[in-house]
């Protein structure tokens, strides 16, 4: 069939998802006061870290960061973030006020490329330019898509995956030559953990386009690709080294699967969650609706695609058997659900997660959009598959009873029931909110279906060419009308999600944004001492870029998560000590405590929760407590311990140990005995708050003085 040359749609698939974006983030950022706040990883991790961040490239910073966590690599850390994506370089020209109002529009131009990329992939595949069109839509508002929201960061990968592909195709069908090394450097740089999902699934496409037939190569234009991907990630070397020394220096990253974990998911609910996420709107990360006890809660577990669901896909399975495109999608489908298969995408990590699922979603996209291309296609058995499975999750979860009492069903509902009546009142009506956006999606798709005779036989026709002729002014009808549809369902849907999440969030206007946003703590900054916060939100201090001690951050040196766990703290995302570790507060020169005045309150009676705190002065709603035992950075010991002694304690107490003496391998104790004497063994039993005292107040006799200062490869004293 020869299709003639049509009008390309390249800006205006940018102009529609920059449109729909705006419209469902706007009313948010208008009530935020021009600010995009949302819930959770967003408001304590994305929105300071690109501050942060924005302040340290400005200055020049970018070695030795002190504002995050005890101190940590700037670029190994916060690579995985955002110093990869060209879109946290748009806000390097603004000033720094400006950038926590630049996340809603950043959030915007993403959601746009995304469709851009997606568009200029699928326009090699599709007869019409509208219907890459419409597939692109749905990629770049796909569940997986608004679900991330919540991890601003993951976008990237949404928006540059596409071209990765079509950089493949480019070589391998019109033999251009160096793109595919661009296109591998631009992923690399823009996120190493998404990266590395991007080379296991190009391994899996190269292999089924080959055995498909729908690809060609001779030996040497092989050896021409390896040598485009082995150049795209040399030229990404700069900000993958340092990234690949950060990240294996965290136990989180070598935690493989075991036994029969490796087959077989423990919780039995992912399975059923995994299926579910493709057929309906996705839950929103931290409060599951659906599945409670898979326990996914933030493995970017979503899926869906608006208006459509899986009913295009489903309609190309049934139909084109034997293509590369129906190969994919049931290979990855069946890589879902083998836990072994699923963490190849992230380096075999043994943690669950869904983060790689925008890959089968831009396939789903372009199954979608070929599908209303082919007139085999049987829409109506599609459709009808797509709305039975759709219902028998809406019926069995919310109708089936949780108990059997006194020969009575009853508590009907497998929904989550929340830990209270307000929020199992809150969960059911979010759920069925979620399964009428699915099923009334359906409703609509089967009207436009019908209206755009898609479900009308070439047998019932009155010939062939009046058949063709009705589908080809259908079609031209449907796909606007379609398009609409998912715009509209896109933006009810997503103002739904945003919403819910919002609901669970701090108060954006009455403390996010005047007392974090907008508002200043003044210390004194000489000694560069760090700064606590008491019950207060995670990187509460980071928002006022002092030194902290509390801190959420995944990618911290090895020196970090061997410390915590070492004087009894839990260190796994974010470093938390609580109150009864007060030592190490001293230990590492924490001079400061913010308390937030509307919160539980750090003095209780008259008496502060730590020892040797005092109030400070108020500021900015907080009450700032000093340390009076703070200790300066660099300090002298008169003792030592060793580790035999130190491992026969309780972890509880080596805070107040290290106070003490100084922990000496045999070779250091040989090397040092000149200038440290072995701990006592009475020093090695009371541990009480007067000792706590005293061992402060030895170290702070012979501290390095006030010439200490912090810089971005280290310290000057």
């Amino acid at each position: 069939m020869i299709v003639p040359k049509q009008k390309e749609r390249y800006f205006q698939t940018f102009m529609i998802a920059l449109g729909v974006s705006f419209v469902f983030f706007i009313p948010f950022i208008m009530k935020d006061q021009g600010y995009f706040l949302f819930y959770g990883d967003f408001n304590v991790q994305q929105v300071p870290f690109y501050q942060m961040c924005h302040d340290a490239v400005r200055s020049g910073d970018i070695f030795w960061n002190w504002y995050t966590d005890l101190g940590v690599n700037f670029i190994g850390s916060y690579s995985f973030y955002l110093l990869g994506s060209p879109f946290f370089w748009l806000t390097i020209p603004f000033p720094s006020w400006m950038v926590p109002y630049l996340m809603g529009p950043l959030l915007m131009l993403k959601f746009a490329f995304s469709a851009l990329t997606a568009y200029c992939l699928f326009r090699r595949f599709t007869k019409y330019s509208e219907n890459a069109m419409l597939g692109a839509l749905l990629y770049a508002f796909s569940g997986f898509s608004v679900y991330n929201i919540f991890f601003n960061h993951f976008h990237e990968a949404i928006v540059f995956f596409p071209l990765l592909l079509l950089a493949m195709e480019l070589f391998v069908t019109e033999h251009k030559r160096g793109v595919f090394a661009l296109a591998v450097a631009l992923c690399a740089i823009s996120n190493y953990f998404f990266f590395f999902g991007m080379c296991v699934f190009l391994v899996i496409y190269w292999f089924v386009r080959m055995l498909s037939g729908s690809w060609r190569m001779k030996p040497m234009e092989f050896v021409w690709l390896l040598a485009e991907a082995v150049l795209g990630v040399a030229l990404a070397a700069f900000i993958l080294m340092p990234s690949y020394f950060a990240v294996m220096q965290n136990s989180r990253t070598i935690a493989p699967a075991t036994g029969w974990s490796m087959l077989l998911y423990g919780r039995p609910q992912i399975f059923l969650n995994i299926i579910q996420t493709f057929f309906f709107p996705p839950d929103i990360p931290a409060r599951p609706v659906f599945f409670p006890e898979a326990d996914v809660k933030w493995s970017s577990l979503g899926g869906w695609l608006p208006l459509f669901g899986m009913t295009g896909v489903i309609a190309w399975l049934q139909t084109k058997k034997g293509t590369w495109l129906r190969r994919m999608i049931c290979i990855l489908a069946f890589m879902a659900l083998v836990p072994i298969l699923n963490s190849s995408f992230y380096m075999f990590n043994f943690a669950y997660y869904a983060r790689w699922f925008y890959m089968p979603i831009l396939l789903m996209s372009l199954a979608t959009a070929k599908s209303l291309e082919d007139k085999r296609v049987n829409w109506r058995s599609a459709l009808g598959w797509s709305a039975g499975i759709t219902l028998a999750f809406t019926l069995a979860i919310g109708l089936l009873p949780r108990t059997f009492t006194d020969g009575k069903f009853s508590d009907f509902g497998l929904y989550n029931q929340g830990s209270s009546e307000t929020e199992a009142q809150m969960y059911k009506e979010r759920f069925w909110a979620t399964c009428a956006i699915a099923l009334g999606s359906l409703l609509v798709l089967g009207f436009l279906l019908y209206l755009g005779r898609f479900f009308t036989k070439r047998k019932q026709a009155k010939s062939d060419g009046q058949f063709l002729f009705e589908r080809k002014v259908a079609r031209r009808v449907f796909t606007p009308v379609a398009v609409g549809c998912v715009c509209a369902v896109t933006v009810l849907y997503a103002v739904f999600f945003i919403a819910c999440g919002k609901s669970h969030s701090y108060d954006e206007k009455g403390f996010i944004i005047p007392h974090l946003l907008q508002g200043e703590i003044d210390l004194p900054e000489e000694g560069s001492p760090r700064v606590d916060v008491y019950n207060g939100m995670d990187n509460t201090v980071m928002f006022f870029q002092y030194p902290e001690f509390q801190a959420f951050h995944s990618i911290v040196p090895r020196s970090i998560m061997e410390f915590y766990p070492y004087v009894g703290v839990e260190r796994s995302v974010g470093s938390r000590p609580d109150t009864s570790v007060y030592s190490i507060r001293s230990l590492l020169n924490v001079k400061y405590l913010l308390d937030y005045k509307d919160t539980d309150s750090f003095m209780q009676n008259g008496v502060t929760r730590m020892p040797g705190w005092k109030l400070y002065n108020t500021q900015n709603g907080y009450d700032v407590y000093e340390n009076e035992y703070s200790i300066p950075y660099g300090f002298t010991y008169d003792y030592f311990v060793s580790p035999e002694d130190a491992d026969g304690l309780y972890a509880s107490v080596h805070d107040k140990l290290l106070l003490r003496a100084m922990l000496l391998t045999t070779e250091q104790q040989e090397k040092y005995k000149d200038v440290l004497s072995e701990l006592p063994v009475q020093g090695l039993n009371t541990f009480d708050q007067d000792g706590y005292f005293e061992d402060c107040r030895a170290r702070q006799a012979t501290t390095v003085g006030s010439t200490f200062a912090l810089d971005n490869r280290g310290f000057t004293s």
